[in-house]
């Protein structure tokens, strides 16, 4: 309404500078407006207030109905899973007045694993909090079922609740989200069925969810996947290029991993015993196209040896094996002991990771006295407890950083550890860092935290309420599994 907007206009301005055009005013209120500004004893300011009084009203008053034609509105599907209990809906109420992520995470978790959904009257609260946290989307829309799925489609920000009951059906009517987890659980077990999956929809998906599909391939990688790679390189969309030559570098034996293993066998040689490094790199090498920076940010490394160190973490590492004619064992103490191959340590590790080798990974850990954190989600469960064990006084600080992205439950000497550190440090590691790490943390090392306390006297009281809030929270989950265990 253009009289309202002037309304606004002259209230931003100032009634000195502007006054309301009365002509311009809807004709029902022509009559009005005349009579504000005839009235005797008012002031410019006083006449604008009444008539904003009266174009507000008039507003308000009423709006012309639009025009439309019979609507229907389908009926809800029936469920096809059983409700969870009543004991597993009062675990929910606890999750829920927790507000903590992980927990809902866990429920939700529980409640997919043993195929069952919520009772309707909960969706809205579900949805709501998968709406705000993406990482919840594909468990709400299992988890609401059919009812969910109908919802959605009153609500845009709930439209990711698509019930899918196979892989299958993920893919083909998911959202990205589901079609990606869908598309990596093919890869899990038929790789190429998978790729052929993608490339029957390629045509049809926009670039970013080609990009967002891509990384599907990640899971079991292989050679063969290398030819239809490195047609991608051709696309129009940078993002999907940047994300066939991520692939394309994971692939050993592809023609661009070969370009920097050529490079590598020409630089670093081995004579008598001895390693020599001399880097020989064409300056008009294609590998500078790939992302391969040629100069050093570091002044203590040269140019060359910047090139050398990209390239060697960019190598499977089972190529040194063949190129000095050792096992790893003996390719680790080559790299740790010659002086020339001192300064790439830091990329093999880097290699070992990028290819996701978990033999060569473990290798590594026993022969080397170094902490290398990215080496950790390659070991084994015990094995990973064992190693963050072994270096955590002395690197605490990074242990603190890696801990929570680890995938399976802390024993309890590694959590009473890690609590014990956060009892010295309670205002770093706070509620809000005990709310993040509560699915690791056992529930056993609830009856041991009275054993605990801050160092410094001044942490005492903050400490003891965060230990009330952990134990809380245990008891939460120990609720969740318990009322999904009961009823199994």
């Amino acid at each position: 309404m253009q009289s309202w907007n002037d309304i606004i206009n002259i209230a931003l301005l100032g009634t000195a500078k502007k006054q309301p055009d009365t002509n311009s005013l809807p004709g029902p209120l022509q009559a009005a407006a005349g009579t504000v500004l005839a009235a005797p004893g008012t002031d410019r300011e006083e006449q604008f207030l009444q008539l904003a009084s009266l174009v507000f009203n008039y507003r308000q008053s009423g709006a012309m109905a639009t025009a439309g034609g019979p609507s229907t509105m389908t009926v809800c599907p029936p469920e096809t899973k059983a409700y969870c209990s009543a004991t597993a809906i009062q675990a929910l109420h606890h999750t829920l007045d927790s507000e903590n992520i992980p927990l809902l995470t866990l429920w939700m978790e529980l409640c997919t694993r043993h195929q069952q959904v919520l009772p309707p009257e909960y969706l809205p609260r579900i949805l709501e909090n998968a709406s705000r946290h993406k990482s919840l989307r594909n468990l709400a829309a299992a988890c609401c079922g059919k009812r969910g799925e109908w919802l959605a489609q009153f609500n845009r920000e709930w439209n990711f609740s698509v019930a899918a009951d196979t892989t299958e059906e993920m893919w083909e009517n998911g959202t990205t989200a589901q079609r990606l987890e869908a598309l990596t659980r093919i890869r899990l077990e038929q790789p190429a069925e998978a790729r052929a999956l993608l490339q029957a929809t390629w045509p049809q998906e926009s670039a970013a969810v080609k990009a967002e599909l891509l990384s599907a391939l990640s899971t079991g990688i292989g050679l063969e996947d290398a030819p239809w790679l490195e047609t991608l390189l051709n696309e129009k969309s940078k993002q999907v290029k940047e994300a066939a030559l991520t692939l394309l570098k994971k692939i050993p034996g592809s023609s661009l991993h070969e370009q920097y293993r050529q490079i590598l066998e020409n630089s670093i040689r081995t004579d008598k015993g001895k390693i020599t490094v001399t880097a020989a790199i064409p300056p008009d090498t294609e590998i500078f196209k790939t992302g391969i920076d040629k100069l050093s940010n570091n002044a203590r490394i040269s140019d060359d040896e910047y090139i050398l160190s990209q390239l060697v973490a960019l190598v499977h590492p089972r190529m040194w094996e063949e190129h000095f004619n050792a096992s790893f064992e003996e390719v680790a103490d080559l790299f740790h002991q010659q002086q020339s191959l001192k300064p790439f340590v830091p990329s093999l590790v880097q290699a070992i990771s990028w290819f996701a080798d978990e033999k060569r990974a473990l290798s590594m850990v026993q022969h080397s006295d170094t902490f290398h954190m990215t080496l950790l989600p390659l070991l084994p469960a015990d094995q990973q407890d064992t190693y963050i064990l072994q270096h955590f006084d002395a690197h605490a600080n990074l242990v603190m950083n890696y801990v929570g992205q680890l995938q399976q439950v802390w024993s309890e000497e590694l959590a009473m550890k890690i609590l014990r550190f956060c009892a010295k440090n309670p205002y770093t590691y706070s509620q809000r860092t005990m709310g993040d790490f509560i699915t690791l943390i056992p529930s056993s090392v609830k009856s041991a935290l009275d054993e605990i306390s801050a160092e410094n006297e001044n942490y005492q009281t903050y400490w003891k309420s965060i230990s009330m809030h952990l134990v809380g929270l245990l008891q939460i989950k120990t609720f969740i599994q318990q009322s999904f265990t009961k009823n199994s």
